[in-house]
Parts: structure tokens; C-alpha cells; sequence
């Protein structure tokens, strides 16, 4: 469903956050519905479909676009982010005033999902190397 596809980014965010010394709790709790202390930096969802009338789906009704089965055909943006302020003294200090999302499109085939943003550069080399070329 799309609410495993945002569980699993959330769990990735919560343990990168933990790795980095910067989540205050263990991942577990910030992923508790009590928690949520990874929220802090990812102030908005990590996917959504992508086609007509389906960005932002706030008023859509929950079986039919969060708890709703992905089906072959369905295409997501899956786009995870951390967003950390300048003031923010819980970041180290080099995090400070820097925002990162890396934005991917994924195809659900009948075989699985297809991943059609696969030659995008994301890394930070890739995007240097690319904007480097398109310069010339």
C-alpha cells in the first residue's frame, strides 16, 4: 500500500537520523505514533502518486489512496527529505540551513516496480559531474 511505501521511507529517515547522533530517542520511539521525533526534519509526506487529479490527495479517502493496494499501472514519486533550519542546535552544525531531497519515480509493473528515474544523478558527484557538462 502507499502507507508501506511512507513506513519504510520513515524508517529509513528515523535510522539515518539515529546513525547520525541526531534523532534524541531510539528509532522505535520516534516511530511510535507518540513519538515522531524524526518529523522534526521531514516536515511533509515521502511519496504520492503522480498522473491527473492524484498529487496531494489530502481529501482522498483513506482506502482508496493510502491504505489502497498498488496495482500495476499505478506510478509514485517516492521523495524523502531532511530539511535541517539554521537555528537548529540539535544538528551539527555543518547540517545547518541545508535541505536535501532526492526525488524518484517508480512504475508498478505486473513483475514489480520499475524504477523510470534510475539514470537521474543523485549523488552529490553524479549532479556535480552533470551540471559540470551541461556548463560546457
Amino acid at each position: 500500500t502507499y502507507s508501506d511505501i511512507h513506513h519504510a521511507c520513515m524508517r529509513v529517515l528515523a535510522e539515518r537520523l539515529h546513525d547520525w547522533g541526531i534523532l534524541p530517542v531510539s528509532v522505535e520511539e520516534s516511530l511510535s505514533p507518540e513519538g515522531q521525533q524524526h518529523r522534526r526534519w521531514h516536515a511533509c509526506g515521502c511519496a504520492h502518486h503522480l498522473g491527473l487529479d492524484v498529487h496531494d490527495c489530502a481529501q482522498a479517502r483513506y482506502e482508496s489512496y493510502q491504505g489502497a493496494e498498488i496495482r500495476p499501472g499505478m506510478i509514485f514519486t517516492i521523495e524523502p527529505g531532511l530539511y535541517f533550519k539554521e537555528n537548529d542546535l540539535l544538528v551539527p552544525p555543518e547540517f545547518r540551513g541545508i535541505g536535501v531531497r532526492i526525488e524518484d519515480d517508480v512504475l508498478m509493473t505486473e513483475h514489480g516496480p520499475e524504477w523510470i528515474s534510475v539514470d537521474i544523478p543523485k549523488t552529490v558527484e553524479d549532479v556535480e559531474a552533470w551540471m559540470a557538462a551541461m556548463a560546457e
